[in-house]
């Protein structure tokens, strides 16, 4: 189990979830590069040493004086260590990728007239992290290090991307 935080750019664009207002130009809202800050939770099971599977949670806020973009996603994480049979001081280099299901809005901080937009329906992010072990306990470790992901959530109305580099810890039980 783990959490990473972080900050990075993120942006937002679409239509407000209206079938009515779907492609009217009138309806448009776009942040361009916001920045932002973000973060995830996982809990996972390991399948072999360099591969584990399980669920997680993200969540990232990313707003300037004009616009706030909100994404946040939950479903299946998959991680692996691809060198540490090959390479074993590179032990602690690691990829990522997450599928599941997301939900992003995009609001004005200026009280305009530009709609709110946003929509529900799929999350995918991937990544690679570096992490050293620090502490052992209760028959586990702990692991740290930096994290850099990208994040998606996209819909018919509407679009939440964002890049972050986070701190990852995470705890693996077991010897």
């Amino acid at each position: 189990m783990g959490l990473s935080l972080g900050a990075g750019l993120g942006s937002g664009s679409g239509y407000p979830n209206d079938n009515s207002k779907i492609g009217d130009a009138n309806y448009y809202s776009s942040s361009g590069w916001l920045p932002g800050t973000g973060g995830s939770v996982f809990v996972m099971g390991s399948l072999a040493d360099y591969l584990s599977f399980g669920f997680f949670y993200h969540s990232a806020t990313y707003r300037n004086s004009d616009y706030r973009s909100v994404g946040e996603g939950g479903g299946l994480r998959i991680e692996t260590f691809p060198l540490v049979v090959v390479v074993p001081r590179l032990a602690g280099l690691g990829a990522f990728a997450e599928f599941g299901i997301g939900t992003a809005k995009l609001d004005s901080q200026t009280g305009s007239t530009v709609p709110s937009a946003g929509g529900t329906q799929s999350f995918g992010g991937f990544g690679a992290f570096y992490e050293w072990p620090f502490a052992h306990l209760f028959g586990g470790h702990c692991a740290a290090g930096p994290s850099l992901e990208y994040d998606a959530v996209w819909t018919r109305p509407f679009d939440h991307n964002g890049l972050l580099a986070s701190v990852r810890l995470a705890f693996y039980g077991g010897p």
